[in-house]
């Protein structure tokens, strides 16, 4: 089972979820699926809002 968070990030960037996986340009206000543990730590930097958690 893999587990994603939808969030809406608050600024514009360049992102990488996990480190196998590309790396996403991404603009301020764009929704977008993460894990958790990334969701987490962008939260907690204020750089996105959650908006669901989804399987």
């Amino acid at each position: 089972m893999n587990m994603k968070v939808t969030i809406e990030l608050l600024e514009a960037g360049i992102y990488k979820d996990r480190c196998w996986q590309p790396a996403f340009k991404a603009d301020k206000s764009q929704v977008c699926r993460v894990s958790p543990s990334y969701a987490a730590h962008l939260i907690k930097e204020k750089k996105a809002v959650l908006h669901s958690v989804t399987r």
